[in-house]
C-alpha cells in the first residue's frame, strides 16, 4: 500500500495488517521537504504494529522536483493554520505516486494499491473516476489487472481517529512544516490533525511545537 506516515494512511496500514493479509508498506520518495521526518515516523510506526505479515518500509523515488521546486511543497512557503484545504495542493501528486507503485506492482505480481484519501480531499486524482481511470490505465499499457482500493473514501479525519484510537498515532506525521519530530502546530496540515481529534473525542496525543488555535 502507498504509505506516508500520515494519520490516515497509518490506520489503514494496521487496517490491513489486522486483517492478516501480506502488507507491503511503499513510499515514494519526491523531493519534498518533510520526507525524511515522514519516512522516520513511517518506520516508527511500522515497527510498532509487530506483525509478521506486514513487510519492511520500501522506499522508491520519484523526483519531480525538476517540476515543482518553485512549489511550497520545496521551498516550505507552506499553507498556513486557518488555510484552505485546496491550497495544500501538489500537481499530479497521486498520478505519479500511482505510477510508481504499479511499477512496483508489477514487478512483485501485487493485484491491489491500497491508499487512504478522505471525503474531505478536494482534488481531482482524489476521486473515484480517477482511480477507476488509472486502473484501466495500467490494464492497457501494462496488462496488469491491478485494482486501486479506497477503504476510507466517504469518511471524514474524525472517522479515522476512532477507528485508530487504540493505535499509537502519536508516532504519526501530518505536517507540512516538522520541527524536527515534533508537528509544527502552525500548518493546514496540523490544524486538520487538531480538529479531527476535536471532532472526533478522542485525546489528542500529537506533540506540536506551536500551541494549537
Amino acid at each position: 500500500m502507498l504509505a506516508s506516515g500520515g494519520l490516515d494512511s497509518s490506520v489503514l496500514l494496521a487496517e490491513l495488517a489486522r486483517k492478516g493479509r501480506r502488507v507491503f508498506p511503499i513510499y515514494i520518495r519526491a523531493g519534498l521537504r518533510w520526507e525524511r521526518v515522514e519516512i522516520a515516523a513511517l518506520r516508527k510506526f511500522t515497527a510498532a504494529l509487530e506483525r509478521d505479515n506486514l513487510e519492511p518500509v520500501g522506499v522508491l523515488d520519484f523526483p519531480t522536483v525538476d517540476i515543482t521546486r518553485d512549489y511550497w511543497s520545496v521551498t516550505g512557503a507552506v499553507p498556513s493554520y486557518r488555510a484552505s484545504l485546496e491550497s495544500n495542493y501538489i500537481p499530479g501528486r497521486n498520478l505519479s505516486l500511482l505510477t510508481k507503485a504499479a511499477m512496483f506492482c508489477a514487478r512483485n505480481r501485487i493485484g491491489a494499491i491500497a491508499m487512504a484519501p478522505l471525503e474531505s480531499n478536494p482534488f481531482p486524482d482524489a476521486r473515484p473516476e480517477f482511480f477507476r481511470a488509472f486502473e484501466r490505465a495500467v490494464k492497457l499499457g501494462m496488462e496488469l489487472p491491478l485494482r486501486v482500493v479506497t477503504p476510507f473514501e466517504g469518511r471524514e479525519k474524525s472517522d479515522v481517529i476512532k477507528k485508530g484510537r487504540a493505535l499509537p498515532l502519536e508516532l504519526t506525521l501530518s505536517c507540512a512544516n516538522p520541527r524536527g519530530s515534533l508537528h509544527c502546530g502552525a500548518c493546514t496540515k496540523c490544524a486538520e490533525r487538531v480538529e479531527g481529534f476535536r471532532a472526533a473525542g478522542v485525546p489528542d496525543p500529537t506533540r506540536y511545537a506551536r500551541a494549537s488555535r
